[in-house]
């Protein structure tokens, strides 16, 4: 156990794992990647007991879930147990076994984000997929202010941000998935007022993780 803390004025809490799981990007040891296992439960229902696989960038602490879907099926992204069922730790420690698979596969993707380049026109199109619907995109539909503005900024990060210098990053298409997420941990404000509330479990997981998912797309279209 590495950390733990309470969110929501102590309405959920959480703790991560340290799994002895590291890695390094397409082979760059200057950029490394932990595997943990995020650990979190409410008091109030307002999420169930959750075990989630996360990876940390190590050069600049962003974190991105990555999912055993990829190895057992397409629909579970988590270990969930609703408040209402018993809690079966033999299950769940069942279900964490499957980590070195998911771990092995979410590399394989990394590295090969990692050696996708991607020029600035290519980069803001990926960006606008994630924030803007169809309509705004091809429909002709008016982008709200906002909207432009998060992209403007994380077209920045894409530049900018901490780690964004390295091989692995600089006009990748890794590069761009880390603008996301250090925008989502490290920038994005939330109406909650806890960050890494939204991060993990409200929108900027959301986000995260349909950035991770347009990312692939793009990786199985080349």
């Amino acid at each position: 156990l590495e950390t733990a803390g309470a969110l929501d004025g102590g309405r959920k809490v959480w703790a991560l794992a340290r799994t002895g799981l590291v890695a390094n990007v397409a082979g760059n040891a200057a950029d490394q990647l932990g595997g943990y296992v995020l650990l979190a439960s409410s008091c109030d229902k307002s999420i169930a007991t959750t075990a989630t696989f996360t990876s940390i960038r190590v050069v600049c602490q962003n974190t991105l879930a990555f999912a055993f879907s990829d190895v057992k099926t397409q629909s579970r992204k988590n270990i969930k147990i609703d408040h209402t069922r018993k809690f079966h730790p033999e299950s769940v420690k069942e279900s964490l076994g499957l980590i070195d698979k998911a771990w092995s596969a979410f590399m394989d993707r990394v590295n090969s984000m990692a050696i996708y380049s991607i020029d600035d026109q290519v980069a803001r199109k990926y960006f606008e997929s994630i924030f803007l619907s169809k309509n705004e995109t091809v429909g002709g539909k008016h982008t709200s202010n906002a909207k432009c503005k998060e992209v403007n900024q994380i077209m920045s990060l894409f530049k900018s941000a901490r780690g964004q210098d390295l091989e692995t990053a600089k006009g990748t298409l890794w590069g761009a998935v880390n603008a996301v997420t250090n925008y989502t941990d490290h920038v994005r404000s939330s109406k909650s007022g806890e960050r890494i509330d939204s991060a993990w479990f409200g929108m900027g997981a959301t986000l995260k993780e349909k950035a991770w998912e347009c990312a692939i797309e793009l990786i199985d279209q080349h």
